[in-house]
């Protein structure tokens, strides 16, 4: 089960204090927010980069957790790249892509972001 709070999500019975990429064969990458802020100014934007990472395994379903109050985003660049892949994307506030990632039976992977 996996659940979240404002800056902090439980997967797996373990508590993660970051943004994470839970790739489909269940490893745990920490986003790495120095590079967005550099690449975008904000760890709110959602990039190409993240999406090749958690296309790794060939999921079909891609479950983006949002924030808390929902204010990450993907790029258009990075729209526009998923409509490429195989994989379906969810997006929305981490709490409800929490609840989604849990009921997908589906190959999957997901980016939660923690905060706002």
């Amino acid at each position: 089960m996996t659940s979240t709070g404002f800056g902090w999500l439980k997967y797996n019975n373990k508590i993660y204090e970051h943004d994470i990429l839970v790739i489909s064969d269940g490893k745990v990458i920490p986003r790495n927010e120095d590079m967005l802020r550099k690449k975008f100014g904000t760890c709110h934007a959602i990039g190409i980069d993240e999406l090749k990472i958690l296309l790794q395994g060939s999921p079909e379903v891609i479950v983006i957790g949002t924030g808390q109050n929902g204010e990450a985003r993907l790029t258009q660049e990075a729209k526009e790249f998923i409509t490429r892949s195989h994989a379906r994307i969810m997006e929305g506030s981490t709490p409800k892509a929490c609840k989604k990632f849990d009921e997908i039976t589906a190959k999957k992977a997901a980016l939660f972001h923690v905060t706002c």
